[in-house]
Order: structure tokens, then C-alpha cells, then sequence
């Protein structure tokens, strides 16, 4: 989904989690912290205008951002064995919530590069957020994405970062939205050349909150 005309990048913060993640209030994505399943979120792979994308379904892992016995996480894999620009493979979900006037979004998502997963930057963990007018994510109005390249270095089993955006406001905001779909993906990045025929990142923590931000610590750093 590499529509600039409708999906703004804004400078987005990133935050390397410790002993715990951060609190979000009124966040309204289901199943947000994959306690013990994936569902209801579904398996996302890129279509027509972008590259068909592949990848093996999402499926729960043990790994969890907090270190917590009884969570979990998504676990998300691209296959790259035909390398093509802008193709994905990842999760998403559509969350219906009562008409409300939006002024401001605070999205994001946590992400873990497994150690056994190659970071040669042609890979990039993004976080997409877009807004409908009516029920079941129907009547886009706007939306934005952020994401980070799996550059050499990032890969850790312990270390788990967050990527989104901490202040997205909907062009002519407000804006009154009825739905809203989110994303997390892997995603093949210009000018990057996969080296492995697949890669795989844990996904956890997902937050979306509409009309309000909360603090949270900066550690690192920047933008793709």
C-alpha cells in the first residue's frame, strides 16, 4: 500500500521496551497484546497495485514484550524467494467504534527481530493506521503508516522496539471516522536486495488511541 497521495509519513518516535511496555489508554485494538491466539487478527498480504506478497500465515508465539509467561506475540514471515518492491505479508484487523470526531491518532505497535533473522536493510517492519467514515472499513478518508528497516545490528531475542506514530492528525481534522483499519507487516524495501529466501519479526503490544497521547520515554532514534 505505497499510496503517497492518501498516506502521510510523519517523523515518528521509537521506543526500545525494558522490563515493560507502555500503558495506553482507551486503546481499542482487540486482542492487542496476543495473549493467546492471533485472531481476530488476519493475515494481510499485498496486492494489485503493489506486488502480490507472500509469506507463511501469521501464527502465536511465546515471545512476549513484557517477558510474560502467559502472553504472547504474532509471529510474521515474508517470503522473498521472488524479490519485489512493496510486497508485503504481515497481519490486520478492522475495529468498528461509535461515530466520533477525530482530531489526533496515537498508533503503533511493538516489534522483536529474532536473532535468527537476517537484517541486510531489504526488509522493513511497518505499522499502517487508516480511517473510514462508515462501519467495516468502509468510506476511506485518510490514513498514515511508519516503519523501520531490519538493518544489520537490530536483531536481538531480547530487545523489543516500538514503531509508530504518537500524534497523527488527519489532514482537515477533524474528521469524523466510524472505523479504522491497522496493519503490521514486513515489507520489501527499494533499493534493498533479500539475501534470505524469508524473514520473520515478532509483533506485540499494538495500540491505537483516538483523540489523545500518552508520555512515553524516547530511546532511539530514526526514520526510514
Amino acid at each position: 500500500m505505497r499510496k503517497q497521495s492518501v498516506l502521510r509519513r510523519i517523523p515518528a518516535l521509537f521506543l526500545l521496551f525494558g522490563i515493560a511496555g507502555t500503558a495506553f489508554a482507551q486503546n481499542i485494538v482487540p486482542n492487542q497484546n496476543f495473549d493467546t491466539q492471533v485472531p481476530p487478527w488476519l493475515q494481510y498480504l499485498s496486492s494489485a497495485p503493489d506486488p502480490a506478497g507472500a509469506g507463511a500465515a501469521p501464527a502465536w508465539s511465546s515471545s512476549d514484550i513484557n517477558n510474560s509467561p502467559s502472553s504472547g506475540s504474532a509471529l510474521v514471515d515474508i517470503d522473498t524467494s521472488t524479490p519485489a518492491v512493496n510486497a508485503a505479508s504481515g497481519i490486520s484487523q478492522c475495529v468498528d467504534f461509535a461515530a466520533t470526531s477525530v482530531s489526533l491518532v496515537n498508533y503503533g505497535i511493538g516489534i522483536r527481530v529474532p536473532s535468527t533473522t537476517t537484517t541486510d536493510a531489504s526488509i522493513n517492519a511497518t505499522v499502517e493506521m487508516r480511517l473510514f467514515s462508515g462501519a467495516s472499513c468502509s468510506g476511506f478518508i485518510t490514513g498514515g503508516s511508519q516503519g523501520r528497516t531490519l538493518v544489520a545490528g537490530l536483531a536481538s531475542d531480547t530487545n523489543w522496539y516500538l514503531v509508530g506514530d504518537s500524534s497523527f492528525v488527519p489532514p482537515g481534522a477533524p474528521v469524523t471516522a466510524a472505523s479504522v483499519l491497522i496493519r503490521a507487516y514486513l515489507r520489501q524495501v527499494s533499493g534493498g536486495q533479500p539475501t534470505a529466501p524469508d524473514y520473520k519479526v515478532d509483533f506485540d503490544a499494538a495500540h491505537l488511541v483516538l483523540n489523545s497521547t500518552t508520555p512515553v520515554r524516547l530511546q532511539a532514534f530514526d526514520v526510514e
